[in-house]
């Protein structure tokens, strides 16, 4: 800092307090040294503005014509839009004065390239009548050309002069030799350059095939640099590559030169490896579904095929027609042009209504066109609710079993796999509550007592999971929250675990509801159709269907969904995987 002496004091006292420290000067600089440095700056600072100076006057012309240009540039703008452009040349017309036209044909040797083409307007004054001449002239005018029959000479000529054209005379220099002379010669240069065409297409026919794929690789290549660390000399990738193609992958290194490949295994990296999924055509599709869950990681069963054979059953059971089953096969190859997953979906769930629609004998909603080969829902109501509940009862006993070797097997976790409320003693409790509801009406071949002491042994071991899982794996902590903390909990638990159970069966009941439902819509549309009668009973049949096909396909797939998600999911399927999404080479 530098201040007068006499403020010292003062001033010392104020950065002190400011927390400020003096530095020494280092020894080797002095007064002399600075007013040195000073002096060499300023001859510095001298040739630069002697050089600012030689440069202003070396482009004292572009400064000085820079506004000049500009305006230019801009009045150039306002004559694009009157500009006709072809595939080489800018076409463009206007008025000239007279005492101009030398300077604007001298701009054809001025600049290359460049075709002007005068025309005297006197000379086509002199060819119109004495009439016209009298009429201003408007440089808005359009020519036209008509050609029509002779004998419709009259008509055309009225309706034209109606329309307000007036004719022109054709040039003199304008005629069908002419014309034809030009069409030949017009023709020439097209044959010559579809000869030139074909010539390059021969030429570089595999470059042309390529194009699209070239395109599609450059692109996941600039893709796969915006993820790769840059060096002064190489990029850095990291990622996951299938087992089945590593020794593949670890030939690039001899393939390409200053390439480096380091492998490691999954088992080695801190981090999750992605999940590739291989189904078949049959059950592929249904992956897209599931992944609407989440897609399922490797300690864990793809429940792709079991969620494809389901939803299958499950939505021909509710929806089960064969003529509007078979509407939505037709719409899956319409949409599979489109939308290969979603043409698929519908491909699969209209065999499946169209088999069960011939199992219910029901046709377009009409049940007496075709036989019955099994049932008939709506006459059967009870017979169909009580098939669901044992159908959905099935379907519940294999996802716990699914559930407990995913949590046992896979995840070596036997507190939730054999005393969890989605593991063996779920199963037990789903079990004997079945027994015990059978033995109330009467109709169980199980006796109550066994029901009751599987339903007791189910709620012991969940209540006490935690300290009898652990004790059983050698843990020395037995309980993760305080003791009578986890006691409460587990008590409330039970609770939820025998609502969820009730709740998981009492489901399964809206499948044979929604087979009843079917055909009882139809028959509320059939009524107002025989009402109505005639062609606009036909109408209503008509509108009917399609309400159905629509309206009630949406909800019976929807609820299929619900199904497997909440009731099934919820026992052995937690989909917390990532899906392993490869940047390919090749066009997907």
């Amino acid at each position: 800092m530098v201040f007068p002496k006499k403020v010292e004091k003062d001033l010392s006292r104020t950065i002190n307090a400011l927390g400020f420290v003096d530095n020494e000067l280092p020894s080797e600089n002095n007064s002399l040294d600075i007013d040195n440095e000073i002096k060499e700056n300023e001859k510095e600072i001298l040739d630069l503005n002697k050089q600012i100076e030689d440069l202003k006057d070396s482009y004292k012309d572009v400064i000085d014509s820079l506004s000049y240009n500009l305006s230019l540039r801009k009045e150039a703008e306002n004559y694009e839009n009157s500009l006709a452009i072809g595939d080489k040349y800018f076409y463009f017309s206007a008025l000239v004065p007279e005492n101009d036209i030398n300077n604007v044909e001298n701009l054809e040797k001025k600049y290359p390239d460049t075709k002007i083409i005068t025309e005297d307007l006197k000379v086509e004054k002199k060819k119109k009548s004495k009439k016209d001449k009298d009429k201003p002239k408007n440089i808005n005018e359009e020519s036209y050309l008509l050609v029509y029959p002779k004998k419709v000479k009259k008509d055309v000529s009225r309706s034209i002069n109606t329309l307000g054209f007036v004719d022109n005379d054709i040039p003199d220099n304008l005629n069908s030799s002419n014309i034809d002379r030009e069409y030949i010669k017009v023709n020439d240069e097209l044959t010559s350059l579809h000869r030139q065409i074909n010539t390059i297409n021969s030429q570089y026919e595999d470059t042309i095939n390529n194009l699209s794929y070239s395109l599609d690789h450059a692109k996941k290549s600039e893709e796969l640099k915006s993820n790769m660390a840059q060096g002064d000399k190489y990029f850095y990738l990291s990622g996951w590559v299938p087992e089945s193609e590593v020794d593949k992958f670890k030939t690039l290194e001899d393939k390409y030169d200053n390439t480096i490949l380091s492998t490691k295994d999954d088992q080695s990296v801190n981090q999750q490896p992605p999940t590739r999924l291989k189904n078949n055509k049959v059950f592929k599709p249904f992956e897209y579904l599931v992944n609407m869950y989440g897609a399922p990681s490797y300690d864990e069963v793809d429940p792709t095929p079991f969620f494809a054979i389901t939803y299958m059953l499950l939505y021909g059971l509710m929806f089960g027609d064969l003529g509007q089953g078979l509407v939505f096969l037709a719409l899956g190859f319409y949409i599979s042009k489109k939308n290969k997953t979603y043409g698929a979906l519908l491909k699969r769930i209209g065999i499946s209504a169209s088999v069960f629609g011939l199992m219910y004998g029901s046709f377009f909603g009409k049940e007496d066109l075709i036989p019955t080969l099994l049932i008939k829902p709506f006459d059967n109501v009870m017979t169909v609710l009580i098939a669901s509940v044992v159908f959905g009862i099935s379907l519940m006993v294999i996802s716990y079993i699914i559930g407990i070797y995913n949590k046992v097997s896979k995840q070596h976790n036997i507190e939730e796999g054999i005393f969890g409320k989605e593991g063996l003693a779920g199963l037990m409790m789903m079990i004997s509550f079945i027994i015990i509801v059978l033995n109330l009406v009467n109709k169980s071949p199980i006796p109550m007592p066994i029901g009751t002491v599987m339903l007791i042994l189910s709620i012991i071991m969940m209540v006490f999971k935690q300290p009898i899982a652990r004790k059983i794996t050698g843990s020395k902590r037995l309980y993760d929250s305080n003791k009578s903390d986890y006691y409460i909990e587990s008590s409330f638990s039970i609770i939820e675990a025998l609502l969820s159970v009730f709740s998981n069966l009492v489901s399964f009941t809206r499948v044979g509801a929604f087979a009843i439902n079917h055909v009882g819509l139809y028959m509320a549309f059939e009524v107002m159709a025989n009402l109505a009668g005639g062609f606009w009973g036909g109408v209503i049949l008509l509108l009917g269907n399609l309400l159905i096909i629509g309206l009630e396909g949406m909800i019976v797939f929807i609820q299929g969904l619900r199904l497997e998600f909440y009731e099934m999911f919820s026992k052995y399927y937690e989909g917390n995987g990532r899906l392993f999404r490869p940047i390919s080479s090749k066009e997907n």
